[in-house]
């Protein structure tokens, strides 16, 4: 019991931080946000941070700043693992699909999910760049389902117990 709370917990770990490392490498090197950042991206994310410490308070700044991108690790990256982990303890799955495409798919929904909750109007509405961004996340998310999966995820199988379904007669 003890060696599979470390497993569990070791496996959360590394899979948040691959997907935490992986979510702004994919951001950053997908041709659509380059395409639509400028021809010299690199330019472009300095001039937005520029921007924005150059305001009134860069304190405040730096505040909102690390907290957006705090809410968006915990969101994307912590969450949707933490929840496939859970799940697949209570049931005891062990499939590699479970655990990258329950975590993908919570990956993919969660600004979805906000989103309906905010503005429930608007929440059908869907433009090419924000199913590629739900793409970019949906992939973030498998990446830390696998890690999960390969970390603690596909543990050591019980064998089949004894009884009416076994294919073993009695003796």
């Amino acid at each position: 019991m003890f060696a599979r709370l470390i497993l569990t917990t070791v496996g959360l770990a590394c899979a948040s931080a691959a997907a935490l490392l992986f979510l702004p490498f994919a951001v950053l090197v997908d041709p659509l946000v380059q395409s639509a950042a400028s021809p010299a991206p690199a330019d472009h994310w300095f001039g937005i941070l520029e921007r924005l410490f150059w305001d009134d308070d860069p304190q405040e700044a730096l505040a909102t700043f690390v907290q957006l991108i705090w809410t968006i690790g915990m969101l994307v990256c912590v969450v949707p693992v933490t929840i496939a982990a859970l799940v697949g303890g209570l049931t005891r799955t062990r499939s590699f699909v479970f655990f990258a495409g329950l975590t993908g798919t919570l990956a993919a929904a969660m600004p979805w999910i906000l989103r309906a909750s905010r503005f429930a109007e608007s929440g059908g509405q869907i433009s090419a760049a924000e199913g590629h961004l739900t793409l970019i996340l949906f992939l973030t998310g498998v990446v830390a389902g696998t890690i999960y999966w390969v970390i603690a995820g596909r543990g050591e199988r019980k064998p089949p117990r004894d009884g009416w379904m076994s294919d073993q007669p009695k003796e």
